[in-house]
């Protein structure tokens, strides 16, 4: 007599892209906030592992940058060698089973990410990232850590899974933290890593495989050693789940996932080409699961459906326990942003830094020109024209941060929040054709516009980030919206003169751009002149702490060239704080006050 089938649910929690993000407090505004923070993703990992029994909870990476708290472990108060890092404090409080990292983990160097992970209590994995070893074939050692984990899972049905997991990371971290990876690991490509890792699970005889992907899903077409691999991954035989991350988008649900069906992309259910997938925003905002009913026939487990689910935790209250664990590193946190260094006599905000030169970039790109000229004075560059490129961030669009800050004091969280990013100031040797490339690539940000189309289109391309939307100081341009991509860049003038073929500049930018960040073109080509190991932020405080007093007008840089008339109905969103502050081309078509969202009718014979 053959025995009854077993049948099993399974649930697999995912957070990632926390990038430090514990409590729900918006640091550079300094304001409590409802939509994200670990503390507010723990209430739903415990609400969903009563409802789920047989859970798994996983993180896909980026944990340990991008927060006031991120810094002040790592530069104001650096952790010691026996402390543990507030982020595995909240972790190993809430049971973490497995992790992987992402591309952010390697920002403060490959010591510090190997140091701090060893106080997890939960293994890490990671596939595709080796250390350098220039005998060995590739140049690859050994993993920096276990390419993939076998968890035995008893099940409440008193039976025991195998669920091999295998982890990935974005190859491009060689480009992005070239300056302190090189020569000490290399990255093997993604699909590559997970084809190898599968075949190495089947023979270890698992009953699933599960990819930690710390890489997104758009755009859909694959290149060998693309960052956004998840499409390409869901093709390989034998995978049953892949938990994504990386693009802080929201997969199922996300409104960039629309009409992808024909592609094999199912928003609704959160499958690509039939492998559930997850992807749970960023910053704790949301938690994926991926559900398996799970049949047991002749000794092996077969899936029998499976669920792809995300959970937003904007209704949800802060745990408790974990806002305990983080109050005496949170309080340090609040302590230090608040810290003042100086006074600002102007008004800065950010809503519209994708439409038109502001305070806010100009800010940045003087403070970087000066620092540069210091450096360059007694160089054989000294009579080299400076410029600076930076790129607008927290904007406020697509859900993001921005910046808002009134006439008065200003503190540590002020100029956080103007350079969010721990990135070192470089300069590079540059003339006309490449500033032009450099400036026609950022125009990606723009959608074409059809004057003649009645069509409602977007001014701005929503698969474009605005770090990668670089604008270029002291030198004047203008962007033709109407225009395709490569032909959007015109009137380019260096005091108000064209710009000679063979004139040359030094042009101030970041080590993330410098080494590559963000594929602009021909960047291998391009000579860094100055490779400073300052950070931005830090030379922007010590200039305001220097003058005491911030003030400045707005000088003449780019603008959107206006057109004769246009029929389309052209939008742009924001939130609705920007809307006292928007400029004569815009004018408020709709708002949502549950989500705080305006849309606002772009008038282009304005610009």
């Amino acid at each position: 007599m053959t025995s009854p089938n077993q049948s099993c649910e399974l649930a697999i929690l995912e957070t990632s892209d926390l990038h430090c993000n514990v409590v729900p407090h918006d640091y550079y505004n300094d304001v409590k906030i409802e939509h994200f923070g670990l503390a507010k993703t723990a209430t739903l990992i415990k609400k969903f592992r009563k409802i789920y029994e047989n859970n798994i909870l996983v993180d896909n990476g980026d944990l340990l940058q991008g927060s006031a708290l991120a810094d002040l472990v790592t530069r104001v108060h650096p952790l010691k060698e026996t402390e543990i890092h507030p982020i595995f404090k909240v972790m190993n409080s809430l049971n973490y089973d497995i992790a992987t990292v992402g591309n952010h983990d390697f920002n403060y160097g490959l010591d510090f990410l190997l140091r701090v992970i060893q106080k997890a209590n939960f293994p890490y994995i990671c596939s595709n990232v080796y250390f350098f070893d220039k005998k060995a074939k590739n140049k690859r050692g050994q993993r920096i850590l276990p390419a993939h984990f076998i968890l035995e899972k008893k099940l409440t049905c008193n039976e025991t899974i195998r669920i091999g997991f295998l982890g990935v990371t974005p190859p491009q971290i060689m480009t992005w933290d070239k300056h302190i990876l090189l020569g000490k690991v290399v990255v093997q490509e993604i699909v590559d890593a997970v084809k190898e890792q599968v075949k190495e699970l089947k023979k270890k005889n698992v009953d699933l495989i599960v990819v930690l992907a710390h890489s997104g899903i758009l755009p859909l077409k694959y290149n060998l050693g693309t960052e956004n691999a998840v499409c390409e991954i869901s093709k390989i035989k034998g995978i049953d789940a892949i938990l994504s991350g990386h693009a802080h988008s929201v997969f199922p649900g996300g409104k960039i996932f629309n009409e992808l069906e024909n592609m094999n992309v199912d928003n609704t259910i959160g499958k690509i080409n039939d492998i559930p997938v997850v992807m749970p925003g960023a910053w704790g905002s949301h938690l994926g699961i991926i559900r398996f009913l799970l049949e047991k026939t002749k000794g092996k487990w077969k899936v029998k459906q499976s669920f792809s689910e995300i959970y937003n935790v904007k209704e949800t209250t802060a745990d408790s326990e974990v806002l305990s664990i983080i109050q005496e590193d949170n309080e340090k946190t609040l302590s230090h942003i608040r810290s003042n260094v100086g006074e600002s006599n102007i008004h800065i905000h950010s809503w519209f830094s994708t439409l038109q030169h502001t305070l806010t970039s100009q800010i940045i790109q003087e403070t970087g020109v000066e620092f540069a000229k210091r450096i360059l004075e007694y160089s054989k560059w000294k009579n080299l024209p400076i410029l600076c490129s930076f790129a607008p961030v927290n904007t406020g669009g697509h859900g993001s941060p921005y910046i808002h800050i009134q006439k008065g004091p200003l503190a540590i969280k002020d100029i956080s929040n103007l350079y969010p990013y721990d990135n070192e100031l470089k300069v590079v040797l540059i003339n006309k054709n490449q500033i032009k490339e450099w400036l026609e690539f950022s125009a990606q940000a723009f959608q074409q516009i059809d004057i003649d189309s009645e069509k409602e289109i977007s001014l701005l391309n929503p698969f474009y980030p605005s770090f990668n939307f670089d604008c270029i100081s002291n030198i004047e341009y203008k962007i033709d919206v109407t225009e395709p991509l490569g032909n959007r860049i015109k009137d380019l003038t260096y005091n108000s003169k064209p710009i000679l073929p063979r004139q040359q500049f030094a042009l101030v930018t970041n080590n993330y751009r410098a080494s590559g960040g963000g594929n602009f073109p021909n960047f291998d080509k391009i000579k860094t002149i100055v490779d400073s190991t300052e950070f931005f932020r830090d030379i922007l405080i010590d200039k305001i702490k220097r003058i005491k007093v911030l003030d400045l007008e707005l000088t003449k840089s780019w603008s959107l060239i206006p057109t004769p008339y246009c029929k389309a109905k052209v939008f742009f969103e924001s939130t609705m704080d920007s809307i006292p502050f928007h400029p004569p081309f815009l004018s408020v078509l709709s708002t949502e006050p549950k989500t705080k969202r305006v849309k606002y009718l772009v008038d282009t014979t304005k610009f």
